[in-house]
């Protein structure tokens, strides 16, 4: 009995992310979590500059209010990373993460971005705001 909802619960979470297409230039790919609601993706340019990207992006945003960030910096004042919230129409939070990742296998740094819409997530409100996002950087 145990290894059977064992087994369930693996097949259940390991079923719960989606890879779905985003308007990012730079990662044409990110995945939704359909247990938390979170939109991941990730972008090359340095987190002080996805950081204003974001801030710019909530702040176009019509019937949205921005209520506040957290950041964390490094030993010499560097970004390293900062989670960014708004309120919507309906008072729904929409928090957005952005943190300096490293990919395990390449070594490569890139800047990680977090959005969840919403209490439960909001898969096409999150979509649009990436695509914002990117638009700003660019």
């Amino acid at each position: 009995m145990k290894t059977a909802l064992a087994l369930l619960a693996a097949l259940v979470l390991a079923g719960c992310t989606t890879q779905i297409g985003v308007d990012n230039s730079q990662n044409h790919e990110a995945s939704f979590s359909n247990v938390t609601g979170v939109l991941t993706t990730r972008y090359t340019a340095d987190t002080e500059a996805v950081f204003n990207a974001v801030k710019r992006t909530i702040d176009a945003m019509p019937g949205t209010l921005r209520t506040g960030e957290t950041d964390e910096r490094g030993a010499n004042k560097e970004l390293l990373s900062v989670v960014a919230y708004a309120r919507t129409i309906g008072d729904l939070e929409i928090k957005i993460t952005i943190e300096k990742a490293e990919d395990e296998v390449t070594k490569a740094v890139f800047t990680q971005v977090k959005v969840k819409y919403g209490f439960f997530g909001n898969l096409p409100e999150s979509q649009k705001i990436v695509s914002k996002i990117t638009s700003n950087l660019r």
